[in-house]
């Protein structure tokens, strides 16, 4: 969606009223609002002229350096959609989500280009390499465009694409007021979402999520909107996230929980090095956090900083909980945003009662019809404007929700359902443990039982009978691991959640069944 005069809030708005504000310090620089707009106008008219316009898709496969800033600003200006592409896929992975999505092409950072020199993916823009024929290079762009103004939405128009932990993974289509059936819903959803965890204003936030992913760019949308300052770090270190916000006074954070056990895991000697009470918020999402974790946050940076925040890339964001709540709501993943509602509901889409553990379902503004190219999604997902998370959990009478498990991890050993997430909950409050994944492996008599997959913290020597017996007056004894790895990491996807299908993998290959 492109625009008549800056929106308010967005770069351009800033880079009329405040040039020279620093909006962004990464590993490769940094830039004023003037300068990032001057920049993406550049860009802009350049691209205008090779072709692209209004309308057009083009995959974005890059890490968080200056360029993405600069591109994804120009591309907005035009009104051309971003398919998000996960720089660590391989080449003929990155191809099929540019052809699935019907991209006019491919822009990234990548060291070699050259692989995708041969693959016919149409316009390809790479950044400060020296590629093969083909290529346009982003330097070139911004030295032949001319700084015609041009203004676009304060966010980004992204398409996802789903993880693909099972089958080929599906684009979910960005949600736009000039399309939606009720822009005015959405519009008091966005700004419900946009105000946790809140910003202040010139807010100096911290980045370490990837761009290929709702949350990096959502990240960025909400320091521009406040005219603040992003600083970027990519690769993520524990301690060099530590030294930025020592260094930066840095006030927001926005993390994965695996991020922030790895800054828990730091020995004191290092963590004492650098002061955090800089940081007034902390939002983290993506996965669950261990109240280990939780406790953590709030005896060392703080009582009133960790929100915690769940959401699907099919429904968008749908509830958060407060500071406040912690701990008197201890792993509840909070209440709705405005107008999402939560419900839980049995196999047959039947409403339970309060307190009753089943399936989460959801109905917000985001909730998808169909997948990109795909036909409507069928009434096992969708029925009555409520979209089936994969998720278990309850509701308690004051409407917080408790998140028990996914459905497919859910173990069932002698017709009694075991949830990993509990025994993962207990295994994590060994002093030793970093980090935990339990699932479900075949067992003949009982048809599955758990098996805890288990990372010691660095410099700590852990075996499983150190665990086996931690566990001992912890758990019921049908819910304790009958089988402890203790393992140097654990497969993980970009956003730090544990594929636990990888982990799966190798106990259930060969049979007819999975469960």
């Amino acid at each position: 969606m492109t625009l008549d005069a800056p929106a308010p809030d967005s770069v351009e708005h800033w880079a009329r009223s405040r040039a020279d504000a620093v909006a962004v310090i990464a590993a490769d620089g940094s830039l004023t609002y003037g300068a990032w707009d001057d920049r993406a106008n550049r860009v802009a008219d350049a691209l205008h002229r090779h072709g692209l316009v209004a309308g057009d898709r083009i995959g974005m496969r890059f890490r968080l350096g200056l360029p993405w800033f600069v591109l994804q600003r120009a591309l907005q200006k035009l009104g051309v959609t971003q398919v998000a592409v996960n720089w660590k896929l391989t080449p003929a992975e990155a191809e099929y989500i540019i052809r699935d999505s019907d991209a006019k092409g491919l822009a990234c950072d990548d060291v070699h280009p050259e692989p995708w020199t041969e693959r016919d993916l149409g316009v390809l823009i790479t950044a400060g390499q020296e590629p093969n024929d083909g290529w346009i290079r982003l330097e070139d762009l911004l030295a032949e465009g001319a700084p015609r103004e041009r203004f676009g939405a304060p966010g980004s128009s992204l398409i996802l694409y789903t993880s693909g932990t099972t089958g080929r993974p599906k684009g979910v289509p960005p949600r736009d007021r000039t399309t939606h059936p009720d822009p005015d819903r959405l519009a008091r959803y966005m700004a419900s979402v946009g105000s946790v965890p809140p910003y202040p204003p010139d807010a100096r936030v911290l980045l370490t999520l990837p761009v290929h992913h709702g949350l990096g760019p959502g990240v960025v949308a909400n320091t521009t909107r406040v005219g603040g300052t992003v600083v970027s770090l990519d690769p993520f270190d524990a301690e060099s996230a530590a030294r930025l916000v020592h260094e930066h006074r840095l006030e927001c954070w926005y993390a994965v929980p695996t991020m922030l056990l790895r800054v828990k895991a730091l020995p004191d000697e290092v963590l004492d090095r650098y002061d955090l009470s800089s940081l007034t918020s902390i939002g983290t999402a993506g996965a669950p956090v261990p109240q280990s974790l939780k406790e953590w946050i709030i005896e060392r940076i703080g009582p009133d900083v960790l929100w915690e925040m769940y959401g699907a890339s099919e429904a968008g964001m749908l509830t958060y909980i407060t500071p406040d709540d912690h701990l008197r709501k201890p792993s509840s993943s909070g209440r709705p945003y405005e107008e999402v509602e939560v419900a839980i509901v049995d196999d047959d889409w039947n409403r339970l009662a309060t307190g009753d553990t089943g399936e989460i379902v959801v109905n917000t503004p985001m909730v998808l019809d169909r997948y990109l190219g795909r036909e409507p999604l069928g009434d096992d997902t969708i029925r009555d404007g409520f979209y089936r998370t994969g998720d278990v959990g309850h509701l308690d009478d004051d409407g917080y929700l408790f998140i028990t498990d996914r459905v497919k991890d859910m173990i069932v050993a002698g017709g009694v359902n075991i949830y990993p997430a509990e025994i993962e909950a207990a295994v994590l409050d060994h002093p030793g443990v970093e980090s935990v994944a339990v699932i479900g492996i075949p067992q003949d008599d009982f048809g599955e039982q758990p098996m805890a997959f288990v990372v010691p913290r660095p410099g700590r020597t852990l075996t499983s009978d150190d665990v086996a017996a931690f566990l001992d007056g912890r758990l019921a004894s049908f819910k304790r691991p009958r089988r402890i790895d203790v393992v140097d990491s654990l497969p993980t996807s970009p956003m730090g959640k544990v594929l636990k299908t990888e982990l799966r993998k190798p106990f259930w290959e060969g049979r007819d069944r999975n469960v």
